[in-house]
Parts: structure tokens; sequence; C-alpha cells
């Protein structure tokens, strides 16, 4: 099996979630076929979101970490020259903080996508996408066992908590076939579909739930769980009951990690 590992957006506090990664990632990807990383980050120098609660430097030779095969550094804001973000805007702001997360989430559907397009010049059977500023509390191996073995040509397996509003967790994900791997990667492509035909604000969660149920791309899901962890070290609970069925709904099984039940979303 050749297996692609990549990652994107900024990260943000990738030196306080290496280990993780590299024991619940990077590890079991490698002990199950030939690996390679690819990534693909936009070097801000500091950060600045109020809703996150996150402000000041960032390191920018953090990538070094995850020794990448491919590497692509992009200054932020530069790929909006050649896209329509009033189009988008037009739809309104799921946030409602003056479109600053609807930007933030279009820079990372654009990182998303250039690492996508890199990783499908190359022949990979499975592609592992996973963000580096997570905390990952287990390892991806069964998931990935059986995603490999699973009887799709092309499939793609999410984690099975916080499928917010009614669409699905885009945290992180493995890929099997090229066009999963297109649908999951590219689905910045489907932004302004999916705003026409809902006519709504663009929301992340959703937009992945249209791009996979457009292309007809089977799912499934996985229990491994992670965590945000904040450019200061500051790990943001999550809550972490699982989305599969009104049993589990019912049950509303937690990690040790997550808040109480009545916790807010806080992305």
């Amino acid at each position: 099996m050749n297996i692609a590992i990549c990652f994107f957006g900024i990260t943000r506090s990738l030196s306080r979630t290496v280990g993780s990664i590299e024991s619940n990632v990077l590890k079991p990807c490698g002990d199950i076929g030939n690996t390679e990383n690819f990534c693909h980050f936009f070097q801000l120098e500091e950060i600045d979101n109020p809703r996150s609660g996150e402000r000041g430097a960032l390191d920018l030779n953090e990538y070094t970490l995850l020794t990448p095969s491919w590497l692509q550094l992009d200054a932020p804001d530069e790929f909006l020259s050649d896209y329509d973000f009033n189009e988008v805007m037009y739809y309104g702001d799921s946030w409602d903080d003056h479109f600053k997360s609807l930007k933030n989430l279009l820079h990372q559907l654009y990182s998303l996508k250039m690492v996508t397009q890199a990783v499908l010049s190359r022949n990979f059977d499975i592609v592992v996408f996973a963000r580096p500023d997570l905390l990952y509390h287990g390892s991806i191996r069964r998931p990935l066992l059986r995603v490999m073995h699973s009887k799709h040509k092309n499939e793609v397996c999410l984690p099975d908590w916080q499928h917010w509003e009614g669409g699905l967790n885009d945290r992180f994900a493995i890929c099997k076939g090229v066009e999963a791997i297109q649908a999951y990667g590219s689905r910045m492509d489907d932004v302004m579909g999916y705003c026409k035909k809902y006519d709504a604000p663009l929301h992340a969660e959703k937009l992945l739930k249209y791009a996979l149920t457009e292309k007809q791309i089977p799912t499934s899901m996985m229990t491994i769980k992670a965590s945000r962890m904040r450019f200061d070290g500051t790990l943001k609970q999550e809550v972490f009951w699982s989305d599969r069925g009104r049993l589990a709904r019912i049950r509303r099984l937690f990690s040790p990690y997550s808040p109480p039940v009545n916790a807010l979303r806080d992305a």
C-alpha cells in the first residue's frame, strides 16, 4: 500500500501535537504501507482570532517537524485575488464575525485543495488528511485497515462525532480511491454550488456532506478522537458523543477530554 499523509492550513501548535501525530497517525501508516508526508501551509507570522481567543506570534519553521516529502508554503490572502470572495459573502456569515471566520475557512479549503492536487499527481492507494493542530487521542490503525479492505473502490472514513447541524466532521479523514480523495480534498470547488443550492451561508461540516453526497462517495465512521490545541498550549475541550444512531446519541458516550453535556460549540 502507498499511503500519503496530508497536512494543511497553519501549523499553529505543531510542536505540542507532533508527538501524538507521530504515535497515532504517522507510525500506524508506516507500519502498514509506504508513506510520504505532503504539506501545504500558510506562512502566518501572527495569529489573531477573537473567536478562539488566540493572539500571538507563530513559529514559521514548525513544519520541519513533519519532514515533508512535498511542501508548499504560501502567503495568506494571496489566493483571494483570483477568488470571488464577495460572491461567497453575498450568502451571509454563519459565524456573524464580519466574515473573518469565513475567510479562515476559505484559507483552509484552499490549502486542502493544494495538497490534494499534489497527491493526485502521484499514485497513492490511501490518503490520510490530518490537521496539524490536533492532539490525536488514539491510533488510526484499525480504521485504516478497515478502509483498505473495504469492498468500496472509493470511500471516505470520518470521525463519528461533532457532525454539526447535520453535516459531517471535517477535522481529519481516511480516503481511498481517486474519486474519494478528489471529493474530500477539493471541496473548495463546491462552495458556490452549495451556497446556491441551499441559498445559505457557507458552513464547513455541511459543505463536506454536500460534496460527498453530490459525488455519491460512500462514507464510514471511526471512533478516533482528537482535540484542538491552541497556539499557546491550551487544549480545547470537545464534545465527543457519537452521532451514529439514536441509541448512541442517548448514551452520549464522552471521552475523558470532553466537557459537560450542555457545552456549546466553539470552533
